[in-house]
């Protein structure tokens, strides 16, 4: 069987000479999204990331599929109404990968609502998401106290419980997914492949590529170039000599995985000092504290010890625990900038941070053959994808099918026949749900591995859940080339094991070497 390794060298051979509808090029959400519509509606897509799919913003997320609640504060209602769309079709067609949690947010009385004005937001965010989720409620300080005995209600005049949705697994993993689904309608992808010049004739791009693996040099002709790269957009934007009429500016947010705060799998929300909200996320066996809102100019982002500082002392201060959070139980950090588009760099000076729109902008330069993808979030994902696929329309390059569904997890009938042949293996039925959550239609390959080996179907042990036969299909399918593709990326282990209990575990050592980074 072809190993990640040598698909992509023949996606590299592909690329090298090759003529294309449309290049994209970033591999996070907003170019994953790009190249699983564009490909799915039969354009000959390429999409290329100078580093790993979802190695930039789309891995420092809060793992939230969410409407945007907290956009009701700056009245942004066809903001809000547009993410709850997204969000409603992206639950529907992913009901392994996503699941409704309910957010539990408790007002203190500095809070800037009092708990009945948060209970009207609630009803109105509920009816903005079309009623498709549980009902919000309104909650008495008595009721968080013993719904969350972890939270310090002595300063909390109530608050309100309501429903949006979280990723089961890691917001990388559902970014490279989409990358890897492309393919299935023709796509060709590379990660660590970066963008290095561009020339601009009669007939369309000649795009220089390097492959930053072995340093070869390629080149790829398309008509049509999706500047999709994120924060990095106006660095792409130069080689293309292509300007956009918004610019980005730049929010860093920062979070920090702690154990285990509750049990309940709520997330908590509070006000912080500055009136802003932050959270108490769940991921895996740990507790995700965050995030952060601070301006930044450069993309470039790192954690300070203000941040860790500013974080820790939030939570504990609304915290009602023996012992407060320290720095010593920081199991590990997430830290990222958001891409915030506007008008121009003055329309954001002066204005508070967080009432900048988080909405997504879709800019062609039909001249030169060039579509911008500014802003945006991963709940967004839907809307760019189709709006991109307009934006290539308009360019003169009309799609050759429409597709009835271009997105989503495999349906009924293919998760009933894989069900009863785990069965049949005697693959335990919580193990098998999670193969088929993680793998979809590549869970039948695994099946096989285990039909041959039946000690394949059962868990690793130690910090790798997984089993040997999922970790054997990750190597031939998921474009793993460094360790931390694997331990970061297509899994959450480095975000909820410390990196010494990591290095000196023996399954995860067993996972490297199936997956030929030994």
């Amino acid at each position: 069987m072809t190993n990640s390794r040598e698909q992509r060298e023949q996606s590299l051979d592909a690329l090298d000479g090759g003529r294309f509808d449309a290049l994209v090029v970033g591999g996070g959400i907003n170019g994953a999204v790009s190249a699983l519509a564009l490909s799915a509606h039969g354009y000959r897509v390429a999409l290329v990331e100078r580093d790993d799919f979802a190695s930039g913003t789309s891995q420092e997320s809060s793992c939230m599929v969410w409407g945007g609640f907290k956009y009701l504060e700056s009245r942004d209602l066809k903001l809000v109404a547009g993410l709850c769309d997204s969000r409603n079709r992206l639950a529907k067609a992913f009901p392994t990968r996503l699941a409704e949690a309910r957010f539990l947010a408790a007002l203190e009385h500095g809070a800037p609502f009092p708990p009945w004005f948060a209970s009207l937001g609630a009803v109105a965010y509920w009816g903005l998401g079309r009623l498709t989720t549980q009902p919000p409620r309104h909650r008495s300080s008595a009721t968080i106290r013993r719904l969350e005995p972890v939270v310090d209600t002595s300063v909390v005049r109530g608050g309100i419980e309501y429903s949006d949705y979280l990723l089961v697994d890691n917001d990388a993993r559902f970014v490279s997914e989409m990358a890897f689904a492309s393919t299935r309608h023709g796509a060709t992808i590379a990660n660590r492949v970066e963008m290095v010049g561009a020339d601009h004739g009669i007939n369309g791009w000649r795009v220089g590529l390097l492959d930053r693996v072995s340093g070869r040099a390629l080149e790829v002709a398309a008509p049509l170039v999706v500047n999709a790269a994120g924060p990095n957009i106006p660095v792409v934007g130069d080689l293309l000599r292509a300007t956009t009429e918004h610019r980005l500016v730049y929010s860093k947010g920062v979070h920090l995985v702690v154990p285990r705060i509750t049990d309940s799998g709520r997330i908590l929300a509070f006000f912080d000092d500055d009136e802003r909200l932050f959270y108490v996320l769940p991921m895996g066996n740990r507790s995700v504290v965050g995030t952060t809102d601070t301006q930044v100019k450069e993309p470039a982002v790192v954690v300070t010890d203000e941040d860790r500082a500013f974080l820790l002392e939030q939570i504990n201060a609304r915290l009602n625990r023996a012992t407060p959070l320290t720095l010593d139980d920081v199991i590990a950090e997430r830290c990222g900038v958001r891409s915030l588009a506007v008008e121009n760099e003055a329309s954001a000076e002066g204005r508070d941070w967080t009432e900048l729109s988080r909405e997504h902008i879709v800019e062609v330069d039909t001249t030169l053959g060039v579509a911008s993808v500014l802003g945006g979030k991963l709940s967004d994902c839907l809307n760019v994808g189709e709006e991109v696929v307009q934006a290539v329309g308009t360019c003169g390059l009309p799609a050759s099918r429409k597709p009835s569904r271009w997105f989503g997890e495999p349906g009924p009938t293919a998760r009933r026949r894989f069900d009863t042949r785990a069965s049949d293996l005697a693959i335990d039925p919580v193990v098998a749900a999670d193969l088929w959550r993680r793998q979809g239609m590549r869970a039948f390959k695994a099946l096989d591995l285990v039909e041959e080996d039946n000690t394949m179907g059962e868990p690793m042990g130690g910090l790798v859940p997984m089993t040997e036969a999922e970790v054997r299909v990750m190597a031939d399918h998921e474009w793993i080339v460094e360790p931390s593709d694997f331990l970061r990326r297509r899994t959450m282990l480095a975000q909820v094991e410390r990196a010494a209990d990591l290095a000196s575990d023996h399954a995860v050592a067993r996972a490297l070497e199936l997956l030929h980074l030994h």
